[in-house]
């Protein structure tokens, strides 16, 4: 089974084993936001750095920016998804960008973690 690791900004990040990484929005945040309608991503050869912006979705109730969970070089984007963004509601752990030379250099969250993170959020707003 795949290890995935969360940040707070609702972003997952997969580490692929070669150096590179997989990075895609929460099934949470998709559940929250409904309804992805367009999908906006960085450019292959992109430097991202952790925290930076490498894109936005854009919900029925609003626009979320895609934080980028780890460093690295945008080796790939999906496209798929770029014509499709509904598929983040069917296949919630769709990869968005691949990255390759990626390096972890902020904290991230378990899954685990990530779900006590979430509960706890609601919690808040409840």
């Amino acid at each position: 089974m795949t290890e995935r690791f969360y940040t707070k900004a609702h972003a997952w990040v997969e580490f692929t084993g070669d150096g590179g990484a997989l990075i895609g929005v929460s099934e949470e945040l998709v559940r929250r936001q409904k309804k992805p309608v367009c999908i906006n991503l960085c450019d292959e050869g992109d430097v991202l750095r952790a925290g930076d912006n490498a894109g936005d979705v854009e919900f029925l109730k609003g626009v979320t920016d895609i934080l980028s969970p780890v460093s690295g070089v945008v080796e790939a984007v999906n496209d798929a998804l770029l014509l499709s963004p509904q598929t983040l509601e069917t296949a919630p752990f769709t990869w968005m960008i691949a990255l390759r030379q990626a390096r972890a250099e902020q904290p991230l969250l378990t899954e685990e973690e990530y779900l006590r993170y979430v509960r706890r959020e609601e919690d808040s707003h409840a």
